[in-house]
């Protein structure tokens, strides 16, 4: 299945092994300290981030959910992080097709949970409504093809952390919303010395600032959209009938129109009626920075897999 690494440590109340997948995915897995996993988690970082996450934000939910007695894996995406792959040329099909085929592979007994953080919380809705995957560098364990074919989608439950609409659905307004986001960060960092002296030394990427405050993420014309998937996944969604919760930071200017936009999906037929939650803890920013966010953050999503196990 995976080619374990020789790199195997204490980890707080449980351990963890690294392991690299025959495709060259990178992955860390947690394990309970003792007694059998309740079931496993799969956890996937933002579109260009590393598997610990910002400011390790993924380590420290994985070491807590494997405290809290779950298998939790985290995955470098292609190209990412020690994984294997072009990061230029990878596109949210591609880093769905690989949390996909990781998720099935790690699972052994019990619920899978896909919980991916912005648009890793899109590639676990991605992956979680796929019935007939498109060839792949990434194949599926042998037989989940067929079963698939056959036409049972995956019922697998998703946490999605800061997540957005799916590019197709992203408005002129949203972008806005975003651009002004950016010029406001960049314009808080201004203030500080240290941006300054990391100006001098060349540290600061002026064409990426540049790039951040004044276009758009739709493509030019002729350019391919890679965050774009050639699926329609929220057309998809409304017949997928996964349990899913959905988390944003109440300071994040990006989340009140994310939120009403999956409210409205949800609405329109997306997850279980009696299982889909929404939650916003106040204050937070895109990343749960401060502790007591995260603190929050790990209390709602403990919450929500026992509900899920305990039905």
């Amino acid at each position: 299945m995976f080619e374990e690494l020789k790199t195997t440590a204490d980890f707080g109340s449980g351990w963890r092994e690294i392991a690299t997948t025959p495709e060259g995915l990178v992955l860390t897995v947690h394990k309970p300290a003792a007694g059998a996993a309740r079931g496993s988690v799969l956890l996937i970082p933002g579109w260009s981030g590393p598997r610990s996450g910002p400011a390790d934000l993924l380590a420290w939910l994985a070491q807590e959910l494997a405290a809290a007695g779950w298998k939790a894996v985290r995955m470098d995406l292609p190209g990412r992080g020690d994984s294997a792959g072009d990061f230029a040329g990878v596109d949210l099909d591609g880093m769905i097709a690989a949390a996909d085929t990781v998720a099935q592979s790690s699972q052994n007994s019990g619920p899978l949970f896909l919980l991916g953080l912005c648009s890793g919380g899109n590639v676990a809705l991605g992956a979680s409504t796929i019935v007939n995957p498109a060839p792949s560098p990434y194949p599926l364990p042998q037989g989940e093809r067929e079963k698939r074919r056959q036409g049972a989608a995956l019922q697998n439950g998703v946490i999605a952390l800061s997540a957005l609409p799916f590019q197709p659905a992203r408005s002129k307004r949203f972008e806005r919303h975003r651009r002004w986001k950016n010029i406001k960060n960049y314009a808080s960092k201004a203030l500080s010395p240290d941006t300054w002296a990391r100006l001098l030394r060349g540290e600061i990427n002026l064409e990426r600032v540049k790039k951040n405050v004044t276009t758009t993420e739709k493509p030019a014309a002729g350019d391919r959209n890679l965050k774009d998937s050639a699926r329609g996944i929220e057309k998809e969604l409304l017949g997928w009938r996964g349990a899913a919760l959905f988390v944003w930071g109440g300071g994040d200017e990006e989340a009140p129109p994310a939120r009403a936009h999956f409210e409205k999906l949800h609405a329109a037929g997306m997850g279980s009626p009696e299982q889909t939650a929404f939650h916003t803890i106040p204050g937070a920013n895109h990343n749960f920075y401060a502790r007591a966010w995260r603190e929050e953050l790990r209390r709602v999503i403990l919450a929500f897999l026992d509900d899920r196990q305990d039905r």
